[in-house]
């Protein structure tokens, strides 16, 4: 007695785990239900599969350099006490919150006598943001 044939989605379900593609697996559902509904064409289908795959790869790589960078905890700019250092200025600090001095290329430098917070900001920063490449920003600290 022969096995039932794999239905298609079952044989794409194998193709993209034996291509170790676990961000495309978890879509396929999804992705077929549209292709099923009408509301994609194949290329439309094989773009989302291979983005989700490319979105799944860029997560665990801002994860992987998020453990690298061995800051002691992750933290919120919210979660700031600016009354510990009044002579800090919000505004200020908001504004290179931003980011826009990666995009300038220009340097950051925190300045001051020991204990006034300046180690903090590594735990305040805002966490590396993936290019449209696939690289990531990266921040050199040194203390």
């Amino acid at each position: 007695m022969k096995a039932a044939p794999l239905s298609r989605r079952d044989r794409l379900r194998h193709i993209l785990a034996d291509l170790r593609m676990p961000g495309a697996l978890e879509a396929l559902d999804a992705i077929l239900h549209g292709v099923d509904g009408g509301t994609l064409t194949a290329p439309e289908a094989i773009e989302q599969l291979l983005a989700a795959q490319i979105q799944l790869r860029n997560n665990r790589r801002l994860q992987a350099a998020m453990r690298s960078s061995r800051l002691p905890v992750v933290k919120q700019l919210g979660d700031f006490d600016f009354t510990f250092q009044p002579s800090l200025r919000r505004e200020q600090i908001e504004s290179l919150h931003e980011l826009g001095f990666v995009e300038r290329r220009e340097n950051v430098i925190f300045l001051g006598p020991p204990g006034v917070g300046k180690r903090t900001w590594r735990s305040v920063w805002p966490s590396p943001r993936p290019r449209a490449d696939g690289a990531c920003t990266t921040a050199r600290w040194q203390t």
